[in-house]
């Protein structure tokens, strides 16, 4: 099993695998997206990838990638979930995504939004690789959405919903509710 490992631009370590709770806060995100046949898929911070391979099978034909910050976790992700050219796991430096530009119609970010270091370089990523129309989720617990809105809107990501996870039976450290914001890349160029 993987070691805990410090990564610079989040602000905690990332974790072996997840197990328990927090695979019920992994379907209830899940459960807010909504996922086309055909479509591309995107995950940041995916774990060891459980969560990537259940979004596949709900969708059936189309692709999903997972990236991590961990070199560890994407090994053991490919290993156990790895689909070629259907479910992909790659690693990323906390910058900028790895991926072209308008290449996803969904981005699903599976850790809190203010876990990064520089949310705002997180959120214009998600923003330049999904395609118009595309939808972004990000989870949230226990910080201001009305920073995060902000934060989405200087992306140019709009059309703001919001749903709280009421269901979850253990709340994040703080006893904060997740919510789970989803927003929409603007349909323009």
């Amino acid at each position: 099993m993987p070691r805990s490992v410090t990564l610079p631009v989040l602000r905690f370590d990332a974790a072996p695998p997840r197990e328990g709770p927090s695979r019920t806060l992994d379907l209830l995100v899940l459960d807010q997206v909504r996922i086309d046949a055909w479509d591309r898929v995107l995950f940041l911070e995916c774990g060891d990838g459980w969560v990537v391979e259940e979004a596949w099978r709900r969708m059936g034909k189309g692709y999903v990638c997972g990236l991590s910050l961990s070199p560890q976790l994407i090994e053991v992700a490919v290993r156990l979930r790895g689909v070629p050219g259907r479910v992909e796991f790659k690693t990323w430096g906390g910058d900028s995504l790895p991926l072209p530009d308008r290449s996803f119609d969904r981005v699903i970010v599976c850790v809190p939004w203010g876990a990064y270091r520089e949310p705002a370089t997180v959120l214009g990523e998600m923003a330049r690789v999904l395609r118009p129309g595309g939808d972004a989720y990000v989870l949230e617990a226990g910080v201001s959405t009305a920073v995060l809105r902000r934060l989405l809107a200087d992306a140019s990501l709009t059309d703001v919903a919001e749903h709280r996870c009421e269901t979850v039976p253990q709340r994040h450290n703080d006893g904060a509710i997740p919510v789970v914001i989803r927003a929409r890349r603007r349909g323009s160029s």
